[in-house]
């Protein structure tokens, strides 16, 4: 196959024609690995009952949503907050590179929502107002980015005097590990908090009818070579090298040890063209 152009990928549909089942059966274990490895989840589900007998706890402080999830996070949060797993909600997210997708996706489903110059915390929660009933939450609508996403929360947070222990994170499943680890980098090893990771929605990749496909649809969940792409951006943020995001490179992050089944499926998928290594966007560097 003659590799494609630098940041152009081969469409999914076209690459399965080229491929034997063994071998899309393989790129789709390696896609499943990956986000395996990224969207971490401490709890199996989010339950009080699961809640307590981990950590003790009935509900955490406080549970955070951020925008760069795809719609159906915002289901996954909403019931977790009718469950009453927390005693605060916020949700983070200013004007960043996944804003317009998220745009996109609620004026398609609801053409009455106001969109247009609206920040992702915005539009998530006018979706929960609307949806699900939901108006006692805290928005943070500055961020742009996985780093200042946390540091603009933690920042609300002491505005508003809220006192978390225990906050709940939830974030697209490609970004969850990366996002959780800037709370531990700007906590500190002396920090008692805790972070309970949990990816809302876990795309999962197989072979059907010869080509490469989801699982399971989401609401909103983004196209196979774009998912391929998140993948391998993160990985390739989260190393400890001069271009990742650790301490011996940008410094955004404490060290993340990326175990040799996930670098081995980092590197099927990436010589498979069927994603790109995404550049960070340096307009949304703050």
């Amino acid at each position: 196959m003659i590799a494609p152009p630098p940041d152009k990928y081969i469409d999914s549909d076209a690459y399965s024609l080229q491929c034997s089942n063994a071998h899309l059966r393989r790129l789709a274990e390696a896609a499943n690995t990956l986000t395996r490895f990224l969207g971490i989840r401490d709890l199996p589900k989010l339950r009080r009952n699961l809640l307590h007998s981990k950590y003790g706890i009935d509900q955490a402080d406080v549970m955070i949503l951020f925008g760069g999830t795809i719609p159906f996070g915002c289901e996954v949060a909403a019931a977790a907050w009718k469950r009453q797993l927390a005693r605060h909600m916020m949700i983070v997210g200013g004007i960043g590179h996944t804003t317009q997708s998220l745009r996109d996706k609620f004026s398609a489903r609801y053409p009455q929502m106001e969109t247009d110059n609206k920040s992702e915390a915005e539009m998530i929660a006018d979706y929960l107002s609307r949806e699900h009933g939901i108006h006692d939450f805290l928005l943070e609508t500055k961020s742009t980015n996985c780093g200042n996403n946390v540091t603009y929360a933690l920042a609300k947070l002491r505005e508003s005097g809220i006192t978390a222990r225990t906050i709940l994170i939830m974030q697209e499943p490609s970004m969850q590990r990366r996002m959780a680890a800037g709370f531990y980098k700007e906590l500190g090893d002396s920090s008692d908090t805790i972070i309970i990771n949990y990816a809302p929605y876990l795309p999962r990749l197989a072979v059907v009818n010869n080509s490469l496909s989801f699982v399971r649809q989401y609401w909103g969940l983004w196209d196979i070579n774009h998912y391929i792409t998140l993948l391998l951006g993160d990985i390739s943020r989260l190393r400890d090298d001069e271009n990742g995001y650790g301490p011996k490179g940008k410094g955004f992050i404490p060290h993340v040890d990326i175990p040799p089944e996930v670098e081995k499926a980092f590197q099927l998928l990436n010589s498979s063209h069927l994603g790109t290594i995404r550049k960070a966007n340096p307009a949304f560097t703050s």
